[in-house]
């Protein structure tokens, strides 16, 4: 049986008048030309933990078809921890111009209100300009330090700010009744929507069915690992589940999907693995991410280009019609010769809490430049333990660097075999406390 229980189906004024379309900056589609799009964002999820990257043992039959569907880029890049991520895709920004570093402020970690107002001095919220274009838009799952009001969704399940998205978080794991409600809605008011989709899966509690669990056990490497298994297959269980309605409903053909993973994990060890989440590993930052739209985007693989997740709220934008402001660094995914051009990404990593909104450096542990397969890791000013394995003291002794062609799993640092290479690959990197653009990358 079906359930509004966290739906809240009532606009929060939002406007939908001629006026506000042509401020926005529309582009001339009609409401009823323009798709519809869902962003699926899966959470605490390794970049090897699908059936389409690989992996011998993880199941995940229904993104491994909507990635073979979509345009799918193998080599994105994001923010090594969950707050900052999800603000990217609300600004189009990274972290050092958003303002979002961690996760809570230190020692304050119940005031969310700085942090929401600091997100808000951005030129862009997503979820906002959507809504003024007319678009309906329902936010769902993760969500931090806002309400779904309080970011200009028209529709949510996360009405307080909280510090993890509260009601929202029950998507997925208790099925999707509220986006089916919420999309029925929009289709009878004959209105484009987006759906930010974002359960805590596979996120901690790990807590998998038993039917799914059964199938890993003996299987991993550790108890924990297999455990972990069975959270991604779940994830993946409740994304072909709004798929395949998405298809019974007519909906899939005008129906763009965007998917990624907001940071990486360690399977085996979690929080305790050193070279995950918090840090500028591959495990902590490298996710797939695959755009879907049946007959309008071909389906292609690309295991070389790299992507960005700040290119998501460009590549939306311009899919809904709306300019986007001029100081967003993405490009649409879209757009492959554009992202062919791109040779190099900038990601930092931040310790878990803010130290101070205005100042961002304060707060670095490590920056990693991606130039082409080559990546250069550096101590920032901060160290905090649980976001690298080892400082010897010496900042140019805890330099690496890796050749992710030959070592994906950055096994081997080639610091000390290659010093002209580090310094070539350090000179690109922007001063500390930098914050204009790279002319040839963005900085996540």
């Amino acid at each position: 049986m079906k359930t509004t229980k966290n739906l809240n189906l009532k606009a929060k004024g939002m406007s939908l008048a001629a006026s506000a379309l042509l401020a926005c900056g529309c582009l001339n589609a009609s409401a009823q030309d323009r798709p519809n799009i869902i962003l699926i964002i899966s959470d605490d999820h390794t970049w090897t933990h699908y059936g389409f990257m690989g992996h011998p043992e993880v199941q995940t039959p229904h993104l491994d078809r909507m990635a073979d569907e979509g345009l799918l880029y193998t080599r994105g890049y994001v923010s090594p921890v969950c707050s900052p991520s999800l603000a990217s895709l609300l600004t189009g920004l990274p972290p050092r111009r958003h303002g979002i570093t961690g996760n809570d402020l230190q020692g304050r970690r119940n005031e969310r209100a700085p942090l929401r107002h600091r997100l808000e001095q951005n030129s862009l919220m997503l979820p906002r300009a959507l809504s003024e274009a007319g678009y309906l838009t329902f936010q769902t799952g993760k969500l931090w330090n806002a309400s779904y009001q309080d970011i200009g969704f028209t529709h949510g399940m996360t009405a307080e700010t909280s510090r993890h998205g509260g009601a929202g978080l029950t998507i997925g794991r208790n099925g999707n009744d509220p986006v089916y409600d919420f999309i029925d809605m929009a289709v009878a008011e004959e209105k484009p929507f987006f759906v930010w989709y974002a359960p805590l899966l596979p996120h901690d509690p790990h807590n998998p069915p038993e039917r799914l669990l059964k199938k890993y056990r003996g299987k991993g490497p550790t108890p924990h690992g297999e455990v972990y298994h069975a959270m991604v297959e779940w994830l993946d269980e409740a994304c072909g589940e709004l798929d395949g309605w998405l298809g019974a409903k007519g909906l899939k053909e005008n129906t763009v999907i965007l998917y990624l993973a907001d940071n990486g994990w360690d399977p085996e060890r979690g929080y305790k693995g050193g070279r995950a989440k918090f840090t500028s590993y591959e495990n902590g930052i490298r996710t797939p991410m695959f755009v879907r739209w049946p007959d309008k985007i071909k389906a292609q693989r690309d295991e070389k280009t790299l992507a960005s997740i700040l290119d998501f709220p460009k590549t939306i934008l311009n899919l809904a019609g709306v300019e986007a402001p001029a100081d967003l660094p993405g490009l649409d995914l879209r757009d492959r010769t554009a992202l062919e051009k791109r040779k190099a990404l900038l990601v930092a990593s931040y310790t878990h809490d803010v130290i101070d909104l205005d100042d961002p450096t304060q707060s670095l542990t490590s920056k990693a430049l991606i130039d082409g397969w080559w990546k250069l890791i550096v101590p920032g000013p901060n160290e905090e333990p649980i976001a690298w394995v080892a400082r010897s003291g010496n900042a140019d002794q805890d330099i690496q660097l890796y050749n992710l062609k030959n070592d994906p799993h950055e096994t081997q640092n080639l610091a000390a075999e290659q010093p002209k290479k580090v310094a070539q690959l350090k000179a690109r990197m922007p001063p500390v406390g930098c914050r204009s653009l790279m002319p040839n990358f963005p900085q996540n």
